[in-house]
């Protein structure tokens, strides 16, 4: 098998696989949605956006300031293992995720 082709098999199954994980969340989640993600409280959550070590996007024409995370990048930083994520992962987050 081509790399190409055993590529293409792999992302099909990948794909099937990440339709069956988790499927029940949205691809944008709200703290407590995301917190239920993890398996964290929210408290912890908003800690972790207080200390900038979660990626977030804050909504900019919500009064409130609302926050939601793209379930995506939240599974891209977990598996970095980055706690803090670099500029560099940051980067490459946005850019996953703008595919």
């Amino acid at each position: 098998m081509t790399d190409d082709l055993l590529f293409k098999e792999l992302t099909e199954r990948l794909d099937r696989i990440e339709k069956n994980i988790k499927s029940d969340f949205p691809n944008w989640l709200s703290v407590r949605q995301v917190a239920d993600y993890l398996s964290l409280s929210s408290s912890t959550i908003r800690k972790l956006i207080s200390t900038g070590q979660i990626p977030y996007k804050r909504l900019p024409l919500a009064e409130s300031g609302a926050i939601r995370f793209n379930r995506r990048l939240i599974d891209l930083w977990l598996l970095s293992g980055e706690v803090k994520p670099t500029a560099r992962a940051r980067q490459t987050f946005a850019e996953f995720v703008d595919d």
